[in-house]
C-alpha cells in the first residue's frame, strides 16, 4: 500500500489546489477519485480472485473501464497489473470442470469495460498468446449465446445489443460467426442511429445515449454523429432537467440518483467536443453531488467516471450555468416536459410525455413480445399530466413512482403518479380506491402542449390528455409562482362519451404530519432507492388543498409506493356523466418553511365562480407578498367563437368573460395589483383586458381581416394577441 501513497498525495495536493473549480481540477478530481475507488475495490476483490470464483459482484467488469483510462492518463504501471488480473479472473472463472469455456456476459452492458480492456492490454503486448486465445474465446461463447434474440428497437436493450456485436467482431475479428455479428449490429443499430428513442426513462436514456456515443467512436464518425440533431438533443435534455442541488429527476423507469455516471459522460462529451463549458459545469454539479452522497463510488460507476476522463478535453474551460426560469425541456413532441424553477432553488418537473406518434414499428414489435402490460413501449410509465417531483430549499415534497417492486404489479401505473386518475365504470359503495387499484395495465392515451408562458410573478402552462377509451378529454392548467412556489393546479375534464365513470385528483405526498378537511401537510423523510434511501432534508413542508369540494369526497390511505409504505392523498367524483359535461379539480400545492402551517393560510386562494359553476371557466383570488392577485381561466376554449360564416371566427364581445373585476376574452390572464398602484397583468390568446373598468389592453380594430359575406361580419374586427405581459404604472390607468 506504501507504494501507492506518493502519487495518491500528489494528485490530492493538485485537486486542492485550485479553489474555483475549473476544467483542470475536475479533471484531476476524477482521476484522484477514480484511483482511489479502482484500489479500493481491487483489494476487496483479492480473496474472490485467488479462489477463482466467479466475481459476486454483478458489475465488477465496470472495473476495467475504469482502470484502462485511468492508466491512459497517468501510466501507472499498476494499473495495466491490475486490468491483466481482472481480465483473466473473469475468464478464467467462467471454465468449467470439463475445461469448457461458458459465457460469462449473459446479457448486455459491458463490452465496452471487458471488450475495451482485451483490446488495450493486447496493444500493450500485456497478454502472452495463450491469454489472448482464452479471452477471444470468452467473447465468441458470450456473443454467440445471443444470437437467439434481438429485442430490437430505439431502446437500450436492443440497440445495446446490436453495439456490442460491433465491439465483439473488431475485438475478435476472426470469430467463426463474425460475418453474422456484424449483420446482427447493422439490423439492430439502425433504429437507434437515425432516429429518436422510443423510451422515457432517467435511468435508460443515459444508458442508450452512452452507447451511441460509444458506437460513433468505434465507428470512427464522431464528427458527423455530433452533427446529428437526435444528438444534441439527448446532451440538452440532461442539461435542462439538472435540478438545483445537482442531481438528476426521475421519471419513468428510474431511480432517484441511479444512472448519474453515464449522464457524467455524456456531458463531458458534449463540452469537449462542443468546446462548450455549459455542459462540462453540468457534469460537475452532476458529478459531486453523487460523490457527496455514494461516498466510495461502487463499481456500477467506475465505467462512466473513467470514460468521462477518458472524453474530457482540458482545455475547455467551465461556463457559467444559469438555470433560474421555468422552460418547456427542448420540445413538445419528443420530451414533453416543463421544469418550473423559482426562488429558493424551487424545481417542479411536469411530464406529459405519451408513446408518441413515431417509432411505431419498434413499438409494436415491443408490444409484441414484451410482457410488460404497466407501461408504455418502452419503459414509460403512464405518468401523463403528472408532476414527477416537486422540491424547494434542497427538500424532495413530492416524488416520482420509482422504478418496479416486481415484474408487474409495479409502480408504473397511473395510481402511483401525481395524476387523475380515471376509470370506466362504477365502483361498489365506499372509498374508490380498491376499484381504481384493480386496474395497473397501460392503457394509450395521447397529449399535447396548448400553452406555456413565463408571465413575471405567473408560469402558466395548458397540457391536453384525451383519453379515448375512458371517454374523456383532460386539460392539466398549471399557475407556478415564481417568488414563492405556490403552484395551482386546475383539471378540466370534459366528458366525450356518457357512462359511469370514476375520477381521482391522485397526489403522494408520502409522509402526511397532519391533515383536516380538504388538505394535508407533508414530508417525506427519505426517498427510497430500491435497497438504499436518500435522506431528504427537512427545511420545507407541503401544504396540499383541494378547492371546490362540492360533491367530490376525499381520503388518504396507505400503500406501497417506491420499496416503502407511502401515503396517498386523493379527491374524487365517480357518476353517471353525460357527453359534453365539464368536471373541475382545483389543488393548490404550497411549500413553506418546516413547522409554520397556520390554518389561514388555507383561506388565501379562492374560487370565483359565476351564477352556472358549470365548468366552462374559472376564477381565482390569492396573494403573492401581501398584493392580490386575480386569475380568470376559460376551460371551455370555444367560448367567443361566435361568427359562424366568416373568418375570423372569434369575436371579443361574446368571448369575453368576468372574473369580478377581471374582464377578458384571454384563454388565460392575470393582474397583480402592487403595493405602488401599479399593475402588472399577462394573458394568452386574447383581444383585449381590462380590469375594475380599466383597459390594459386592446387590439386596434382591424377592418380588412374579415373574410366572409359582408352582413355577416364582426362589427369589432380586432386580431388575437398570442401572449402579453406588462406593468401599468398608476399614472397611465
Amino acid at each position: 500500500m506504501k507504494r501507492f501513497l506518493p502519487a495518491l498525495l500528489a494528485c490530492l495536493l493538485a485537486a486542492s489546489a485550485t479553489a474555483t473549480p475549473d476544467t483542470l481540477s475536475f479533471q484531476q478530481q476524477l482521476q484522484t477519485d477514480l484511483r482511489r475507488d479502482v484500489e479500493r475495490l481491487q483489494l476487496a476483490t483479492a480473496a474472490e480472485r485467488a479462489a477463482n470464483t466467479a466475481p459476486k459482484d454483478f458489475y465488477f467488469p465496470y472495473l476495467l473501464a475504469g482502470l484502462i483510462h485511468l492508466h491512459e492518463k497517468t501510466g501507472e504501471a499498476i494499473l495495466i497489473d491490475w486490468a491483466k488480473e481482472d481480465l483473466m479472473w473473469i475468464v478464467r472463472s467462467s471454465i468449467g470442470a470439463d475445461g469448457k469455456v461458458k459465457p460469462f456476459f449473459t446479457g448486455f452492458r459491458f463490452y465496452p469495460a471487458f471488450c475495451g480492456a482485451y483490446n488495450y492490454l493486447k496493444a500493450h503486448n500485456a497478454l502472452r498468446p495463450a491469454e489472448v486465445a482464452q479471452v477471444a474465446a470468452q467473447i465468441i461463447a458470450s456473443t454467440d449465446l445471443k444470437l437467439d434474440r434481438t429485442d430490437f428497437g430505439a431502446q437500450n436493450r436492443g440497440f445495446i445489443y446490436g453495439a456490442e456485436y460491433l465491439i465483439a467482431a473488431q475485438a475478435v475479428p476472426d470469430a467463426p460467426m463474425v460475418a453474422r455479428w456484424k449483420q446482427n449490429a447493422e439490423a439492430l443499430t439502425y433504429d437507434s442511429l437515425h432516429g429518436w428513442s422510443i423510451e422515457d426513462a432517467s435511468i435508460y436514456e443515459p444508458f442508450w445515449f452512452n452507447f451511441v456515443l460509444l458506437v460513433a467512436e468505434l465507428r470512427d464518425d464522431t464528427t458527423e454523429r455530433m452533427k446529428s440533431i437526435t444528438t444534441r438533443y439527448y446532451f440538452d435534455h440532461t442539461k435542462e432537467l439538472l435540478l438545483p442541488n445537482g442531481l438528476m429527476p426521475d421519471w419513468g423507469d428510474g431511480d432517484w440518483t441511479h444512472s448519474w455516471m453515464w449522464n457524467v459522460a455524456n456531458l463531458v462529451r458534449a463540452g469537449s467536443v462542443y468546446r462548450d463549458g455549459t455542459y462540462l459545469e453540468a457534469a460537475r454539479r452532476l458529478y459531486d453531488a453523487n460523490r457527496a452522497y455514494y461516498k466510495d463510488f461502487p463499481a456500477e460507476a467506475i465505467a462512466g467516471v473513467g470514460l468521462a476522463l477518458h472524453w474530457l478535453d482540458a482545455t475547455v474551460p467551465l461556463a457559467p450555468l444559469t438555470q433560474d426560469k421555468s422552460a418547456e425541456v427542448i420540445d413538445d413532441l419528443i420530451s414533453k416536459k416543463i421544469v418550473f424553477r423559482g426562488a429558493a432553488d424551487s424545481y417542479m418537473l411536469f411530464n406529459y410525455r405519451d408513446e408518441g406518434p413515431y417509432g411505431r414499428f419498434t413499438r409494436d414489435y415491443q408490444n409484441a413480445q414484451l410482457d410488460a402490460h404497466e407501461e408504455k413501449p418502452h419503459h414509460g410509465h403512464a405518468d401523463e399530466n403528472a408532476f414527477g417531483l416537486l422540491m424547494q430549499d434542497g427538500t424532495v415534497l413530492l416524488a416520482d413512482g420509482g422504478y418496479r417492486a416486481t415484474f408487474a404489479r409495479g409502480w408504473r401505473a397511473d395510481i402511483f403518479h401525481n395524476r387523475i386518475v380515471a376509470r370506466s365504470g362504477y365502483p361498489s359503495d365506499g372509498d374508490v380506491w380498491p376499484y381504481l387499484a384493480q386496474d395497473a395495465t397501460y392503457h394509450e392515451v395521447q397529449t399535447e402542449k396548448i400553452h406555456f408562458g413565463t408571465f413575471g410573478s405567473l408560469d402558466y402552462s395548458r397540457t391536453r390528455l384525451v383519453d379515448e377509451e375512458r371517454g374523456y378529454t383532460g386539460d392539466r392548467i398549471t399557475l407556478f409562482t415564481p417568488e414563492s412556489g405556490l403552484t395551482i393546479v386546475v383539471d378540466s375534464l370534459l366528458i366525450d362519451h356518457a357512462g359511469n365513470k370514476v375520477f381521482s385528483n391522485t397526489w403522494h405526498p408520502d409522509q402526511i404530519l397532519a391533515q383536516g378537511e380538504n388538505y394535508v401537510v407533508s414530508h417525506p423523510d427519505r426517498i427510497p432507492i430500491r435497497t438504499e434511501s436518500w435522506p431528504n432534508p427537512h427545511t420545507r413542508d407541503l401544504v396540499i388543498q383541494f378547492l371546490g369540494n362540492r360533491d367530490k369526497v376525499a381520503n388518504t390511505r396507505e400503500i406501497d409506493r417506491r420499496y416503502n409504505p407511502s401515503q396517498v392523498f386523493y379527491q374524487y367524483l365517480k357518476n353517471y356523466f353525460f357527453k359534453g359535461q365539464r368536471l373541475t379539480f382545483v389543488t393548490v400545492l404550497r411549500p413553506i418553511p418546516t413547522g409554520t402551517f397556520a390554518p389561514a393560510l388555507l383561506d388565501d386562494v379562492k374560487l370565483i365562480t359565476d351564477a352556472h359553476d358549470d365548468g366552462r371557466t374559472l376564477g381565482l383570488q390569492f396573494t403573492l407578498g401581501d398584493e392580490p392577485v386575480t386569475v380568470g381561466l376559460k376551460l371551455d376554449q370555444t367560448i367567443g367563437l361566435t361568427n359562424l360564416r366568416g373568418r375570423p371566427m372569434f369575436d371579443a364581445t361574446t368571448g369575453a368573460v368576468e372574473y369580478g373585476a377581471l374582464k377578458t376574452d384571454a384563454d388565460f390572464a392575470f393582474v397583480r395589483e402592487r403595493k405602488d398602484g401599479t399593475r402588472e397583468f399577462a394573458f394568452q390568446y386574447a383581444t383585449a383586458i381590462a380590469y375594475a373598468g380599466t383597459t390594459l389592453f386592446q387590439q386596434p380594430v382591424w377592418d380588412g381581416m374579415f373574410q366572409g359575406p359582408e352582413k355577416f361580419s364582426v362589427p369589432d374586427r380586432r386580431d388575437k394577441m398570442p401572449r402579453w405581459h406588462d406593468v401599468v404604472p398608476a399614472a397611465k390607468r
